[in-house]
């Protein structure tokens, strides 16, 4: 819409400058009109004068008014004024003409190079991902791309029913396999996940994430030599990614006082099923978690650390989060019974300790 305003400005202008240089061409013309109406006066003046008696003098003046005559384009006869009277308006026709033409193609030209130069908005690839699927529905290395694209922006039920439909038409797809695990480790489902990530593992033994998956799944369970040995396995099989790697083994290996939140959880009332202490990043309430930890019950109080161990590849926790702990009495962590105890801790710092009393 603004293109097209600016071409119409543009046009616009040559309209205005073609006026323009009509009425200059009108105001010249003017003037020239009056000076040459003064010296056909005088012309005719003297003629009469040298008709009653020849002088030399009115002679001379004579020719100095039909020189001036004939510079101008008059003839020398007064009647030839009209027949050159056409001319001075098709000039001024034609000026008007070549004002607006010649602006009305400059903006012609403007128009063309911006709409050539200006630069079109980034694609979105995960739109595009989208697009090809609903385009491709039975395109099952599509589905499994949108599955990885949806896990890296945390949207679990996107790479559920993703891997889901996969699955349902190639069980050993090894991508499909890898990334459900990786929702089963996350909904602390250690034995789901372990039986799809060997399925995956068999299937496509050169499949970096389900490597990765292994390892991951040990470290939460405190097997550390079984995931060192599925990074290393990785780290064999792809040495291009030994650094990066190495880095993940890293976290999963345990980190540092600051790079982990000590959790001491309280209570003193009779309860069942499982603990679930939730990390989000502060003033986030809702939506997939930054890391989760899954405990059975025992006695109070209970002191934990949550780390870049128990997120969900790996990666480093918020600098500032929101730390929710509560008892869930069916062991389901996408449900929640709002009778189960809990308690909440907002703007909790990295490499700090909280107390929770669980109500």
């Amino acid at each position: 819409m603004t293109d097209w305003l600016s071409a119409s400005a543009m046009l616009l202008a040559g309209v205005i400058v073609g006026a323009m240089f009509l009425y200059g061409m009108r105001r010249r013309q003017d003037r020239s009109d009056l000076e040459r109406a003064d010296l056909e006066a005088k012309r005719d003046a003297l003629i009469a004068r040298l008709r009653e008696a020849p002088d030399p003098s009115l002679e001379r003046d004579a020719a100095e008014v039909l020189r001036k005559l004939d510079k101008m384009g008059v003839e020398a006869a007064p009647l030839g004024g009209a027949a050159g009277g056409l001319k001075p308006a098709a000039t001024q026709i034609k000026g008007f003409l070549w004002g607006a033409g010649s602006v009305a193609a400059i903006a012609a030209i403007v128009f063309f190079v911006t709409r050539q130069t200006k630069p079109a908005a980034p694609a979105d690839p995960l739109a595009d991902l989208e697009r090809s699927v609903q385009q491709n529905p039975d395109n099952l290395p599509l589905r499994d791309d949108l599955a990885k694209a949806y896990l890296d922006r945390n949207n679990i039920e996107g790479v559920s029913e993703q891997t889901q439909y996969v699955l349902q038409r190639n069980p050993s797809d090894a991508r499909a396999l890898t990334y459900s695990a990786i929702v089963h480790i996350i909904a602390r489902q250690p034995e789901a996940a372990a039986a799809m990530l060997q399925r995956a593992t068999q299937s496509d033994p050169n499949l970096v994430d389900a490597w990765v998956g292994v390892a991951w799944l040990n470290a939460q369970a405190g097997d550390m030599p079984r995931a060192e040995a599925a990074m290393a396995e990785a780290k064999r099989r792809h040495p291009e990614m030994a650094e990066r790697l190495d880095q993940l083994m890293a976290h999963l290996r345990g980190p540092s006082k600051a790079e982990a939140v000590h959790v001491t959880l309280n209570y003193g009332g009779q309860a069942r099923g499982m603990i679930f202490i939730i990390a989000r990043a502060a003033g986030v309430t809702s939506g997939p978690p930054a890391a989760v930890k899954r405990l059975p019950l025992s006695t109070f109080p209970i002191d934990v650390d949550l780390s870049a161990a128990d997120s969900m590849m790996g990666q480093p926790l918020p600098q500032k989060m929101r730390i929710e702990a509560r008892i869930d009495s069916d062991g389901d962590p996408l449900t929640h019974d709002p009778k189960d105890p809990g308690a909440v801790a907002e703007g909790v710092v990295l490499g700090n300790s909280v107390s929770l009393t669980l109500k």
